[in-house]
């Protein structure tokens, strides 16, 4: 099949065509590594290299970039990015358009996949009523419609996808298409050299995680346990690591270890320096529906983990509760913590790779293509 994508660049605080990074540059990768014909069309929104790059892996599976800059205009830069995206449609006849990264992308790709009759796959890996331009009153009505009638819809996660069908009523196919891990990236590894490599004491016992440091999101369960010199913890030390908004205020104490933003090769060394791993969360429009792709992560170092009862790992640990903390509760953080501290029990559970997610949405356009 010949596939056009529209995404934003920038997501998550990475690059996806410098950092190579993430589902929206693995699942296209995996298309192509399949026989697909992939194309990228994204928009930047920082000042970065524009027009055709060519990305070709070792056995010559090839993903054609390309990159329009969003510019100081930012209304000049959209309709650039349209008039673009429009041209590489019209000369490629695609036979889908995957639309992913925000409300505005899924829109556009739909109105071009009715405009030049082909399918319209949306990708929702985030819930985007929680993202700010949901909340423009005539883009929101659109994404609404547009995840209600496109051809397929790729979900990140259960919780996610259960909420579309229930509340947009939305009855065509949906595949739930998780993030997923690179395998080679995130393994087992040496906690003594993880540790050194990151000059963390070797010595402690060390709870941590990595990702955005912000209390929306949770992290500060790890704050106010390490404050609490009676909370059950006193002879832990924590490690953080990741974006921090401006203001988020990180404990400066002895048993707190703040390695600020990691460069992404080294997030499996830190995994692989910790006795326990958190995945924090917090409940909200976005943290009810997200999938932690930092769970996996940690399941494939094969490091310990305690997670938040929300969303999705409410499901995906509903028959291991005593991994879970709740939300905001640093009481039930703590015995979480020191139950996992003791036992040290590893997960045994699938870990999709990107590759496997790649061959979820082939299906899904294969599905779709023999019911139209």
């Amino acid at each position: 099949m010949r596939v056009v994508v529209l995404t934003k660049r920038q997501y998550t605080n990475r690059d996806v065509i410098d950092d190579r990074f993430g589902r929206l540059w693995e699942i296209p990768l995996g298309l192509a590594r399949e026989g697909h014909s992939v194309t990228c069309v994204c928009l930047s929104y920082r000042k970065r290299n524009t027009g055709l790059n060519v990305y070709e892996d070792d056995q010559g599976h090839a993903v054609r970039w390309i990159s329009v800059n969003v510019g100081v205009f930012v209304i000049f830069g959209i309709f650039k990015y349209l008039y673009v995206a429009n041209k590489i449609i019209r000369d490629e006849n695609p036979d889908a358009i995957w639309s992913c990264s925000d409300t505005i992308y899924n829109v556009v790709g739909y109105y071009f996949s009715r405009l030049y009759k082909c399918l319209s796959i949306v990708d929702l890996y985030d819930n985007f009523e929680s993202f700010a331009s949901y909340r423009v009153p005539v883009l929101r009505g659109l994404f609404r419609k547009v995840v209600r009638e496109s051809d397929g819809v790729s979900c990140v996660s259960e919780c996610l996808q259960r909420h579309i069908t229930a509340n947009y009523g939305r009855t065509k196919s949906t595949a739930l298409i998780t993030n997923a891990v690179d395998i080679e990236s995130f393994r087992p590894m040496d906690k003594v050299n993880c540790r050194k490599q990151l000059g963390l004491p070797l010595d402690l016992l060390l709870i941590g995680s990595a990702g955005a440091m912000n209390s929306h999101r949770g992290a500060d369960i790890m704050f106010q346990a390490s404050t609490e010199r009676s909370s059950g913890l006193e002879d832990v030390s924590f490690v953080v690591a990741g974006y921090r908004p401006a203001g988020t205020q990180i404990p400066d104490a002895d048993n707190v270890h703040d390695l600020g933003l990691l460069p992404f090769e080294q997030v499996p060394v830190l995994l692989n320096s910790l006795d326990l791993a958190v995945v924090y969360n917090r409940k909200s429009e976005f943290g009810d529906f997200c999938f932690p792709q930092k769970f996996y992560e940690i399941l494939a170092c094969q490091i310990p983990v305690i997670a938040a009862n929300v969303g999705e790992l409410r499901l995906l640990l509903k028959d291991r509760p005593h991994l879970m903390y709740e939300d905001g509760d640093v009481r039930s953080f703590v015995l979480a913590a020191r139950q996992q501290l003791e036992h040290r029990e590893i997960l045994d559970l699938d870990i999709p790779t990107w590759h496997d997610q790649a061959l979820l949405l082939e299906q899904l356009m294969e599905s779709v293509s023999a019911d139209v």
